[in-house]
């Protein structure tokens, strides 16, 4: 039994010509990235530029056979002249004593002529001696001559003809006529170039003036762009002025009608906001007040009524009391801890403080709540001077924003140090309201959701017509909260929304 070797198919064989394509690919990826890298206006700038190379370029190749064919045809066409002149001028010679005059004509009549040069030859071959003529034109003062890549591109084939001297059948001689294109080659080299240095002149003047044109024709995009970005930040109340353009006005009359339709339902969505807020702080308020009406007298009536059997069995024998007074004892206990979750709870809810002290000290009291309970961190508040109040909604607001970043610092971060700065700045807006709360914590991650408390703390901003914002620090989170103040006028004509209970 014989065994074949393996053979390899196709796809399992290296084939050289794989990594070249991949190199070609990455290759075209490359400047497909850096293509689109460009702003638009370099991109029109860049596709005209290379149409017109290419044009430029295949004029160039163009003019190239026409030089050749004309220096072809006018090296021909000369020679041919000089031929029949030539011939006319034969007539004259009667024997060999006439062919050195003749000679001498002929090289004083070629000293100012181009393109051709004639030789006579005896009948040996020899050229025929004559005088040394006049200086042969040259080319004119300035005129270089063409370079010789040109010269071979552009050059004909030579063009010689030759006329014998023939007298009474008996050849004398012979006249060499021999085509020279270098002059012709030279003037369309110096034409080529002349116009050349023209294009790009006039290519180059075009290109300045279509990137002013382009810059003034692509503006209404760059401020629809701007104005996009401005909506992606929430300024919804941005209009664009109409271009021009009519193509242009559509697309600004379009982003109009999208930043009216966002603004509207920004607002509808503020309104409902403002009122779910008003619902849930008055449902706040309902609970904090059966807590404190309600609970509170309770945990009073426990606290009272164990301390009257406490007294009541002290008047007993100590065998009989000692049961007694430890029931009592735990009785007390788990009511003053019932106390401080009611105090808590109600904290929670609703500050009791709230519009009886100032707002720094409101703040400073939840600051030192907050310390209390984490003894390990240390907290660091700086608070600028601040009225005793902004107003029952902004108070509450800048309140619930300092609780929400406290707890979501302690909760996420285990900071060892929080910073907290409050105070009011002008802006040529107005003045407004900063708030920035910052941690050493473990900072927060790029793919961690918002959860519900920030969620609802940024729709409670945004419907006082503020900011929340969330970014990392070095190291650690900061949250900022911008907030405008409202003149006092405001105040007066604006009722509370968070106060005023929700009308269905």
């Amino acid at each position: 039994m014989t065994s074949t070797p393996n053979a390899s198919t196709p796809s399992e064989a290296t084939s050289p010509e794989r990594p070249a394509q991949g190199r070609l690919a990455n290759a075209a990826d490359s400047v497909l990235r850096l293509w689109y890298a460009c702003p638009f206006r370099w991109q029109i700038l860049i596709a005209i530029t290379l149409l017109t190379l290419l044009t430029g370029m295949i004029g160039g190749i163009l003019a190239v056979f026409d030089s050749r064919n004309r220096a072809a045809v006018e090296t021909h066409s000369n020679v041919e002249l000089w031929r029949y002149h030539i011939t006319a001028k034969m007539r004259a010679i009667d024997g060999p004593a006439d062919v050195g005059p003749f000679a001498e004509r002929l090289a004083n009549e070629m000293a100012q002529v181009r393109h051709v040069s004639i030789h006579v030859l005896n009948i040996d071959g020899s050229p025929v001696q004559t005088p040394e003529p006049a200086e042969k034109a040259s080319h004119p003062e300035g005129e270089e001559g063409a370079p010789d890549w040109f010269v071979n591109l552009v050059q004909p084939t030579k063009d010689v003809s030759t006329i014998p001297i023939v007298i009474a059948g008996e050849q004398l001689g012979s006249v060499v006529i021999e085509g020279e294109p270098d002059d012709e080659i030279a003037e369309a080299w110096e034409l080529l170039r002349l116009m050349a240095i023209l294009w790009l002149g006039g290519t180059a003047l075009m290109m300045v003036g279509l990137y002013f044109v382009l810059g003034h024709v692509l503006d209404p995009l760059v401020v629809l762009a701007d104005g996009m970005r401005e909506l992606e930040d929430g300024h919804y109340g941005l209009r664009i002025e109409p271009p021009k353009v009519r193509e242009l006005a559509t697309l600004a009359g379009s982003f109009n009608t999208l930043a009216a339709a966002l603004d509207e339902a920004n607002a509808e969505n503020s309104r409902l906001y403002r009122q779910l807020v008003a619902v849930q702080e008055d449902e706040r308020r309902q609970l904090s007040r059966d807590l404190h009406d309600e609970v509170g007298p309770c945990l009073f009536g426990i606290t009272a009524g164990a301390g009257s059997i406490e007294r009541q069995a002290r008047n007993l024998p100590e065998d009989k009391a000692a049961p007694i007074l430890s029931c009592v004892e735990e009785i007390v206990l788990m009511s003053e801890r019932l106390k401080s979750l009611n105090r808590a709870l109600l904290n929670r809810l609703r500050p009791v403080a709230l519009g009886r002290v100032t707002l720094s000290e409101l703040i400073g009291e939840m600051i030192l709540s907050v310390e209390r309970r984490h003894l390990e961190t240390r907290i660091e508040r700086n608070i600028g001077l601040l009225p005793a109040s902004f107003g029952e909604d902004i108070d509450l607001t800048i309140y619930r924003s300092v609780q929400e970043g406290l707890t979501n610092a302690m909760r996420h971060g285990n900071p060892t140090h929080v910073s907290i700065h409050l105070a009011t700045e002008d802006t040529p807006a107005g003045p407004c309201i900063r708030l920035r709360i910052t941690d050493n914590g473990s900072g927060i991650s790029e793919t961690a959701a918002v959860g519900f408390g920030l969620s609802g703390m940024r729709e409670r901003v945004r419907a006082l017509h503020g900011t929340l914002v969330i970014e990392p620090a070095e190291p650690g989170t900061a949250l900022l909260v911008t907030l405008p103040v409202p003149n006092r006028g405001e105040e007066a004509v604006q009722p509370s929304v968070f106060s005023a209970r929700a009308k269905s």
